[in-house]
């Protein structure tokens, strides 16, 4: 006899129904779109040239194109679906998309919720638009000067702190528009893909971006998190890869009138470039990833790489020290031409003190009539803080003859001008005093030429406190923008957060570059005793 039990008949019908909901759930993304026939991809709808509506309210622009090669590749048919930067990765976790494409910038919090593809197929930084004959050729010409930003914009802060802007924020781009279309500032500091749809409007189109992209941050197409190293992940990469070796990308850019991206210009190259041996260098390893050297720096772990990178990487991922000159190329390349810059500011700012103090010191020995305007400048140049006397020089002075006769002066000039005659104001002072010293010793003695290095031998070590502290002052230089140690390191610091490792590593270098200067002016002071200069 048989026992109706409609229980046990939903139970079977539940378990039926997950088992293929399972096997529904397993199956590739990729083997889905195949089967569906359509490839859905998310792209913007207000962000022109990239992704916009046309008149017949269809979504095209330069995405919209990189998502129809991806379906002719496929073999499918496209769907575009409007996204925004709000909702795109969580269409993308509920599954109404099958990739994003919509400018999307790839960073560790996002690769933590989807599986953003490598290589990028883009990239964008701050950028200016100015008005037409703004006379800017590069980012330091804007020093000073008012410039629009809107509030919220990742490189704000930073891009104020290295080139020193006057930002003027408004809360959104339609004010900062009016701002910069009244003249209340010199230019707009904004993104640069979003530039080039400005640009592209006939309101803006006498307006210009002259300047160079700066803090460029890659944008990558987006899948699913549970994608991750999936058939469809390989595929789309190689696409990508594929589009950067024929220079594709490139044409698509200049079909939509885009200004030429120097991120795809470095990234076609890097990806065409061979070995010594003749093999492509972005050719996939035995384990199936991109090498090192093609992929994003800011994703990578030290097991990804070797020789002192990976010792950066390793510091940071064992000991929490973030010391990016050491793994990031750009970072080091910075600190590098800022410790550069300020070996030249302390030897230009040695030499410039001496010539000052011994010609100053001259002249008021030889030209009696001189000595008290000589000692009168002396005083005033020593009593002057350095940092007060290089703001009056290159925004008192300078401004004035750049308004009036149109001259600009070199900032590490200035610098190094003003501290010198600082320093060498004070070593007046010290070698007038030894050769009166010299004086009472010996009737007679008048300070030359040829008798000078017996003064600078008895006030060597008043001097040589004087040049060890113009070598501490050269850090000054940052206050006027000029890319030293201070200036550097600062801007790693903005772009990195990591000021407690940045700091102490610039303390000791400052340290052991004034243990080296001391070091040299111990063996000149051997050197005279040597040479019998008493």
């Amino acid at each position: 006899m048989m026992v109706n039990r409609p229980w046990l008949r939903m139970v079977c019908v539940g378990v039926l129904l997950a088992l293929a909901l399972g096997q529904e759930a397993l199956a590739s993304r990729l083997d889905l779109i195949q089967k569906r026939g359509t490839l859905i991809v998310g792209i913007k709808s207000d962000y022109p040239p990239f992704g916009m509506l046309n008149a017949e309210g269809q979504l095209v622009g330069f995405e919209a194109d990189l998502a129809a090669d991806l379906a002719r590749r496929l073999g499918v048919q496209l769907q575009l679906v409007a996204v925004t930067s709000t909702n795109r990765l969580q269409k993308l976790e509920e599954g109404s998309v099958d990739v994003v494409i919509a400018t999307l910038g790839d960073t560790p919090q996002r690769r933590q919720i989807a599986t953003l593809i490598e290589p990028s197929y883009y990239a964008s930084g701050a950028a200016i638009i100015a008005p037409p004959n703004a006379h800017l050729s590069n980012w330091s010409d804007l020093r000073g000067k008012k410039v629009c930003a809107t509030q919220g914009a990742y490189f704000n802060r930073a891009m104020t702190q290295r080139f020193l802007l006057d930002l003027q924020i408004f809360n959104g781009t339609r004010d900062t528009k009016l701002a910069l279309r009244d003249g209340r500032c010199a230019a707009w500091l904004y993104d640069d893909t979003g530039i080039v749809g400005l640009l592209s409007d006939p309101e803006w189109g006498s307006y210009e971006s002259p300047l160079p992209s700066m803090m460029v941050s890659p944008w990558a197409m987006a899948i699913a998190a549970q994608e991750r190293g999936s058939p469809l992940e390989r595929t789309l990469s190689d696409i990508v890869a594929d589009w950067h070796r024929s220079g594709w990308l490139m044409n698509v850019e200049k079909r939509w009138g885009i200004k030429p991206s120097q991120f795809l210009a470095d990234t076609h190259n890097l990806w065409t470039r061979t070995g010594s041996d003749g093999n492509p260098v972005c050719t996939r390893q035995a384990n199936g990833d991109w090498p090192a050297a093609c992929r994003n720096k800011l994703l990578l772990s030290s097991t990804d790489v070797t020789g002192l990178y990976h010792f950066g990487l390793l510091l940071k991922e064992r000991a929490g020290l973030d010391l990016t000159i050491l793994y990031d190329v750009y970072d080091r390349d910075l600190f590098l031409a800022g410790l550069w810059m300020t070996l030249q500011l302390m030897l230009g700012s040695i030499v410039g003190s001496l010539l000052v103090g011994c010609l100053g010191a001259l002249v008021a020995e030889s030209l009696p009539w001189l000595r008290g305007l000589v000692r009168l400048t002396s005083a005033l140049g020593r009593m002057t803080p350095p940092l007060l006397l290089i703001y009056l020089v290159f925004f008192g002075v300078g401004h004035i003859m750049v308004s009036h006769y149109g001259w600009t002066f070199d900032g590490a000039m200035i610098a190094v001008s003003c501290l010198s005659l600082y320093t060498g104001c004070a070593i007046v002072f010290t070698l007038l005093e030894a050769t009166a010293v010299l004086k009472h010793q010996e009737p007679g003695f008048t300070l030359s030429w040829r008798r000078l290095p017996r003064v600078l031998r008895l006030a060597y070590a008043a001097v040589v406190a004087s040049l060890i502290n113009v070598v501490k002052a050269t850090g000054m230089a940052s206050a006027i923008a000029v890319p030293e140690l201070i200036s550097a390191s600062t801007a790693i610091v903005a772009e990195q957060g990591n000021p407690a490792v940045m700091m102490n590593v610039l303390m000791l270098i400052y340290f052991l570059l004034v243990m080296l200067v001391m070091q040299i002016f111990n063996a000149i002071e051997r050197r005279m005793i040597r040479h019998g200069v008493r």
